[in-house]
């Protein structure tokens, strides 16, 4: 089955969807790797010592890829794809999707939630340093921040999408699912 997966698998979905939650269950199910461009500017910010915070997520993210374009991470993960299979937790940009599927055997996988369950989820997990000081009036504004603009064109594009307002049980029959339909 391993050699059946695909190469890349990349999420798409709005904030607290669930993209991390099921990415999660591709690395512990699936043996994937995880590659999340939130963690690779968490880090930029930490070792120059600069808070986390959603704000200042957006501000690096949007500096980087106006500079650099927004494919900027995709292509260096293209170009390490053999250190292994890995899954994107979080397209945001159309040229960063243009990117992987150039890869074959990459698979875009959907998240959707309503946004009231997203919102519960946001407020419940607000002990993480992005979402501390989050409002629903904040939280309803994050739809226009510059790397969410482009999430509805690319969840049109998604080779299968997951409805995650259910249990965690759910959830993992229709990632599995979804799986098993692209190695059949």
């Amino acid at each position: 089955m391993a050699s059946q997966l695909p190469e890349i698998i990349g999420l798409v979905g709005p904030i607290r969807a669930g993209k991390t939650t099921i990415t999660k269950h591709l690395v512990d199910r699936y043996g994937y790797s995880l590659a999340s461009n939130s963690e690779v500017l968490r880090k930029i910010l930490s070792d120059v010592g600069v808070d986390q915070s959603r704000d200042n997520l957006g501000s690096l993210g949007n500096s980087i890829f106006s500079i650099f374009g927004n494919d900027l991470i995709a292509r260096y993960r293209v170009e390490n794809l053999h250190l292994g299979r890995i899954v994107v937790d979080g397209i945001r940009y159309s040229e960063e999707l243009a990117r992987y599927r150039d890869v074959p055997g990459f698979r875009l996988l959907g998240v959707q939630a309503s946004v009231d369950r997203r919102f519960e989820r946001a407020i419940m997990d607000s002990e993480e340093c992005k979402d501390r000081e989050l409002t629903r009036g904040k939280f309803d504004e994050l739809v226009y921040s510059r790397s969410e603009l482009d999430v509805p064109e690319l969840l049109s594009k998604a080779d299968r999408i997951i409805y995650n307002n259910g249990d965690m049980d759910r959830l993992w029959l229709e990632v599995d699912q979804a799986i098993q339909s692209w190695i059949a």
